[in-house]
C-alpha cells in the first residue's frame, strides 16, 4: 500500500509501485514511473517521461523529467531513466533527453547532494558521488565511483573514467582517464585515488602497477601515443591497466587530460 499525501498532485496515469511515499506538494506527471520503495519526502517535481527504480529517496525541491538546457529542444518525446537504491538531495535536477527518443540515464546507488544537475543525455554510472553544487554538462559520461566535489563543472561531450576523484572547485573540458585524482581547471590530474581505490577492494598488484603506469603517462616527457607503447611494453596488462588503456584509445571528442601540451 502506498502513501500519498492528499496534498500531493499526482496523476491518475502515473505508475505508481508499492510502499511509495509521496508528501505534500510534490508534483507527479502523467508519464512518470515510480517503483517500489520509493520517498518522495515533500515538494519535489517529476515529471516528463521519466522511469524511476526502487527505493530512491527524493527531498524536497528536487525536480526530475523536466525539459533538457537547450535551445534546439522541440518538446519532442525524450526520457529520463533512473536505477534503485539512489537519493537525490535538495534542489538537484535532471532532465530528459534533448533530442527524440533520447535518453538520460543515472545508475543505482548513487548520491545527489543539494543543488547539483545532470544535463540531458548524461549517462550516469553507479555509486556516483555529486557533492553540493556539482555540474554535469549535457552528453557527459560518468563510470561507476566517480566523485565530483563541491562546486565542480564537467563540460558536455566529456567522459570521466571509474573512481575518479574531482576536488571541489575544479572544472574540465577534456576527458579524465579512470583511478585519478584531479583538482583544478583542465589538466588537472595530480596522484592516483589511492585512497578510492583502497576502499574500494582494489589488490596491492593493482595498486603499484598503476603507480607505474601513472608515471609513464602523467610524469613522463612522451606524447600520449608514445606513453601508450611504453605502457604497452613494459606493464603487466592487469583489467586495471587495460581498462585505463582502452579508455584512452577510444575516439575522444574532446581530447584528454594528460598534463601534455596540447590539452584543452
Amino acid at each position: 500500500m502506498s502513501r500519498i499525501h492528499n496534498l500531493a498532485d499526482v496523476s491518475k496515469d502515473a505508475q505508481i509501485g508499492e510502499n511509495v511515499e509521496i508528501g505534500a506538494f510534490c508534483q507527479v506527471g502523467p508519464n512518470v514511473k515510480i517503483g517500489n520503495g520509493c520517498k518522495l519526502i515533500g515538494q519535489c517535481n517529476i515529471v516528463g517521461h521519466t522511469e524511476i527504480g526502487e527505493n530512491n529517496t527524493i527531498f524536497p525541491f528536487a525536480s526530475l523529467g523536466t525539459a533538457p538546457h537547450d535551445l534546439s529542444y522541440k518538446g519532442k518525446v525524450s526520457y529520463l531513466k533512473v536505477g534503485s537504491g539512489n537519493t537525490f538531495r535538495e534542489g538537484f535536477t535532471a532532465n530528459v533527453g534533448a533530442n527524440e527518443g533520447t535518453v538520460t540515464t543515472i545508475g543505482n546507488n548513487c548520491f545527489f547532494m543539494a543543488n547539483s544537475h545532470t544535463g540531458h543525455n548524461v549517462t550516469v554510472g553507479n555509486r556516483v558521488v555529486l557533492v553540493n553544487g556539482a555540474v554535469i554538462g549535457g552528453h557527459a559520461y560518468l563510470d561507476d565511483g566517480c566523485f565530483i566535489g563541491g562546486n565542480s563543472a564537467v563540460h558536455q561531450f566529456v567522459r570521466i573514467g571509474r573512481f575518479v576523484m574531482m576536488g571541489g572547485v575544479s572544472a574540465t573540458s577534456v576527458d579524465i582517464p579512470p583511478f585519478v585524482l584531479a583538482d583544478g581547471r583542465n589538466k588537472p590530474i595530480r596522484n592516483l585515488n589511492l585512497i578510492g581505490l583502497k576502499r574500494n577492494g582494489f589488490s596491492l598488484e593493482a595498486i603499484r602497477t598503476l603507480k607505474k603506469l601513472f608515471v609513464i603517462f602523467f610524469k613522463s616527457e612522451l606524447n600520449i601515443p608514445n606513453a601508450l607503447i611504453r605502457i604497452k611494453e613494459e606493464i603487466e596488462m592487469l583489467p586495471e591497466v587495460e581498462e585505463f588503456v582502452s579508455f584512452i584509445d577510444k575516439r575522444s571528442r574532446r581530447g584528454v587530460a594528460s598534463g601534455k601540451k596540447g590539452d584543452r
